[in-house]
């Protein structure tokens, strides 16, 4: 065979974007046109020479270095995952005090977690209906979509009057702008870096894979949930929400501005829709474990203000517990990029998967200080949401690399009825039968999903237990 015609169609398939890396070093998001070269660049990719222009899918030529456009993507998601997840983890703040104070005896635990779940299960479930979008008119127009939307969901829900207005507001009018935010910007970096993505990503988003791990998510749940209290108390809860939804919509407004994006929306015509084959036993075991695990991942987040209560611990501490619990959320990811690298990402996942639970079922139901609150907030922080950060590692190794941001949609797709569910069950179980009830729920459902992993581990290590894998 002909060595020159090897060269010549690797780099037709250059050309064509199908090139391969290893599975834990690429995210593919998009479809790239063939005739990728004579793309017309905008104002999103300012800053690129022309000759980098031309060819948008060589990643590897960039200068990767701090003069890179591609960081001011990494600043966009990093206040993305702050602004959005941040308000996200103060919801429990509010449970407490429509519970307690604004709506008493028209709702109770189960109806009012709705609020709270729906608002999440938007923000990640809705990433398979927002990426045709995307492609049809563009990363920042659809992230402006949502900077409007989310912020009007908090200022809206201020004027609420009936729980059921929560619904709609704080709810699915925040977590459906969310979607339009998390879900184009979440990708941004990887399109613009090769040896940093795993640093450019890290940085700032909650499910990339990496080993610096998750800061913007973390740090937006510890910044805002301080925040939120002191707006509370100061200027009442109306007040606050306007407050906090003015801030979000300043940020979102930058992260906007910040956003760069050096593969320009294509349309429809090239864009992917449904790859089934992907879905294979081992696939279809993960998305099990997803479903399952998203049960109670937000329930110490939005139960535990409650909890605190009843010890008869402050809000204002109960909101500072919430706030560290989300700080050891970020610094865990850290650590568990390095754990995974070192020891395997399956063997990282299903570790912390299995410490979260252990640790709601004999930890949670002994708190009965400050002391041991804090405990909890630690321990649960440090690995509650550490299976979302090796999310793409891990799907990497299930589906073909091109195929990887069709698996996550799939994946978190499978999580929609467990974390719309999940935490209003907790609910009902803790007005029914009370926290013990609750806690032991989102333990056990929490160490089964761990348990689904383990088998998915088997199957891929071929019952071989000392591996890394």
């Amino acid at each position: 065979m002909d060595p020159n015609n090897i060269e010549k169609g690797s780099a037709r398939q250059l050309e064509a974007g199908s090139y391969s890396e290893t599975s834990s070093d690429l995210i593919m998001t998009e479809s790239i046109p063939e005739n990728a070269e004579s793309i017309s660049v905008g104002s999103d990719t300012i800053g690129l020479p022309v000759l980098e222009k031309a060819s948008p899918n060589e990643v590897e030529d960039l200068n990767e270095g701090w003069r890179n456009p591609g960081w001011l993507s990494v600043i966009s998601l990093f206040l993305v995952n702050f602004a959005i997840f941040g308000i996200v983890f103060t919801w429990g703040i509010f449970q407490n005090v429509y519970l307690t104070e604004v709506f008493t005896g028209q709702t109770d635990s189960f109806r009012i977690s709705f609020v709270g779940t729906l608002s999440a299960t938007f923000i990640v479930g809705g990433g398979i209906l927002v990426a045709p979008l995307v492609q049809l008119i563009g990363h920042r127009n659809v992230m402006l979509i949502g900077g409007f939307l989310s912020p009007l969901g908090l200022i809206a829900a201020s004027f609420a009057t009936a729980p059921w207005q929560l619904y709609l507001s704080e709810g699915a009018l925040f977590g459906i702008g969310g979607c339009f935010l998390y879900n184009p910007s979440v990708y941004l970096p990887a399109q613009w870096f090769k040896k940093n993505r795993a640093l450019a990503t890290g940085i700032c988003s909650h499910s990339q894979l990496s080993g610096l791990g998750v800061c913007g998510t973390g740090i937006g749940g510890l910044g805002f949930s301080l925040i939120t209290q002191k707006l509370i108390v100061t200027v009442g809860y109306r007040m606050a929400l306007r407050y906090l939804g003015i801030m979000c919509w300043v940020l979102l407004m930058v992260a906007c501005a910040l956003a760069r994006i050096r593969w320009p929306a294509t349309g429809l015509k090239n864009y992917h829709w449904i790859d089934t084959s992907i879905l294979t036993t081992n696939f279809v075991i993960y998305m099990f474990f997803g479903g399952t695990v998203i049960i109670s991942y937000a329930t110490p987040f939005f139960l535990l203000p409650q909890y605190a209560a009843t010890i008869g611990i402050s809000a204002a501490d109960a909101s500072t517990v919430i706030g560290v619990m989300s700080a050891c959320n970020a610094v865990s990811r850290v650590l568990l990029g390095y754990l995974a690298d070192r020891f395997g990402r399956i063997n990282a996942m299903f570790l912390v998967t299995f410490l979260a639970g252990f640790f709601m079922m004999v930890v949670w139901i002994e708190v009965n200080s400050i002391g041991t609150l804090y405990a909890i907030g630690i321990l649960y922080g440090l690995t509650g949401g550490g299976f979302l950060a090796l999310v793409p590692a891990v799907t990497a190794e299930l589906v073909p690399v091109k195929n990887i941001s069709q698996g996550m949609n799939f994946l978190f797709l499978s999580m929609v009825p467990g974390g719309l569910l999940g935490t209003p069950i907790s609910g009902l179980l803790k007005d029914h039968a009370g926290f013990t009830a609750a806690i032991e729920f989102a333990g056990a459902t929490t160490v089964l999903s761990a348990l689904i992993l383990f088998i998915l581990r088997q199957r891929l290590s071929h019952n071989k237990f000392f591996i890394k894998i």
